[in-house]
């Protein structure tokens, strides 16, 4: 059905606390300097395309026991501890990444930071179902959205201009960007949904998981995505050095890494201008349908770089890649909060985000190994990706079940 209401009634609607949360959003991903521009980076200080995989990869890799352990701790002592912590830990480490040399403790730094960055995930997430009603889940998420791109397209073109001159502020400003999600997280934030010590157990979600069809649908399609996003910020960085492609702007000539962060900066700027009146569109429509067409638009935006051309080939495929992004991320996480039992929100999303994690570890070092051996054969691999997402989750995505009943929270105060 289509919406009744505006589009500003509907964003003014929305509590308090969720445009505390949009802030703090936009604030932390302008600052997310470091991983995108990490593999530039190592490849600078002459790295192997293998090295720089393990090190990219790992990132992916703490965050594999984060999504566990953060979903437990989001329901156990709330949302906003769970931000708090997660912040101000993971602004340590980043930092600390600058100063690595030995590829052990590099890899090390990075898998700790990944750990702290997943870990604090599925609180932002969870939130929004806490405090936001199903009807406004939807514009509540492509608004969030829209402040990760908003500060995404403006972080990563400052990204670039600091690689170019200073890798050392490129860390410090991810850390001090980081730092201050958290501090205001901590004075403005409500805790959100708490859980005792027996509910809080992940015994208690895994025996509700197991028999979720449509969970395991949505985790397997969104690990295909996944694999496919995790090339945007390892890949497709030297895809556009390889290519060394050149753009002159306003009398001045871009270097490769600065035309990388145009070209993320672009992909943030369609989904700030278009994501939330597309969602508005889309809502009229099946979710289920909306996000098979966007797995299939993101893998096939990729697959364009295998296509010789230059820069206007990379710049159609990105911005086809957005397109299919602005129809699966939003509707896929407001599918999710619903697909997640009230008392077990936490553990569900952070369930979820391992799909997340697992393709994070495996995406950059095949990426790399396919990039090494065959470019080409990496952004076809991305289509096909694409295309049995949307396959799996268009047959498995919608089945009905009847789920077993689930406790209420404990402490239903959001305060």
């Amino acid at each position: 059905m289509p919406p009744t209401q505006t589009l500003f009634a509907e964003l003014r609607a929305l509590p308090r606390a969720f445009w505390v949360l949009f802030a703090g959003m936009f604030i932390n991903r302008f600052g997310t300097f470091v991983y995108p521009f990490l593999t530039i980076i190592l490849h600078r200080r002459g790295y192997t395309y293998g090295e720089i995989g393990l090190a990219v990869g790992a990132f992916g890799c703490g965050g594999l026991g984060a999504a566990l352990a953060g979903g437990w701790f989001t329901d156990r002592f709330g949302r906003r501890n769970a931000i708090v912590v997660g912040t101000s830990t993971q602004a340590v480490f980043i930092f600390l990444i600058y100063f690595a040399q030995a590829l052990p403790v590099l890899v090390l730094l990075t898998s700790l930071a990944g750990f702290m960055g997943g870990f604090f995930n599925p609180a932002g997430s969870a939130l929004i179902a806490d405090l936001v009603p199903p009807r406004l889940r939807l514009r509540a998420f492509s608004a969030l959205r829209l402040a990760i791109n908003a500060g995404f397209a403006f972080g990563t073109a400052a990204g670039g201009i600091l690689v170019s001159h200073s890798a050392f502020w490129l860390f410090a400003g991810d850390a001090l960007t980081t730092l201050a999600y958290g501090t205001l997280a901590f004075w403005l934030l409500p805790h959100g949904l708490r859980q005792n010590r027996e509910q809080a157990r992940w015994r208690v979600a895994l025996a509700h998981l197991r028999k979720d069809r449509r969970f395991w649908a949505l985790a397997f399609a969104q690990f295909c995505t996944a694999m496919i996003f995790a090339q945007t910020n390892s890949t497709y960085a030297l895809e556009v050095v390889v290519r060394g492609e050149t753009l002159r702007l306003w009398q001045h000539a871009l270097a490769p890494e600065q035309i990388f962060g145009l070209l993320l900066g672009w992909n943030g700027t369609i989904i700030v201008f278009c994501e939330l009146s597309l969602t508005r569109f889309t809502q009229r429509f099946q979710p289920r349908h909306v996000m098979c067409t966007g797995y299939v638009l993101m893998g096939g935006g990729l697959a364009l770089n295998a296509l010789p051309d230059g820069l206007p080939v990379m710049f159609a495929g990105i911005t086809v890649f957005t397109f299919g992004e602005m129809l699966t991320i939003p509707t896929s996480s407001a599918w999710a909060a619903h697909l997640a039992p009230e008392a077990m929100r936490g553990r569900y999303l952070g369930a979820l985000s391992l799909s997340w994690s697992i393709a994070n570890v495996l995406g950059p070092s095949l990426g790399l190994q396919l990039f090494g051996a065959h470019r080409a054969w990496l952004w076809l691999s991305c289509g096909v990706l694409g295309i049995i997402a949307a396959v799996v989750f268009g047959r498995y995505g919608d089945r009905e079940q009847t789920p077993e009943p689930v406790s209420a929270p404990t402490h239903p105060s959001t305060r």
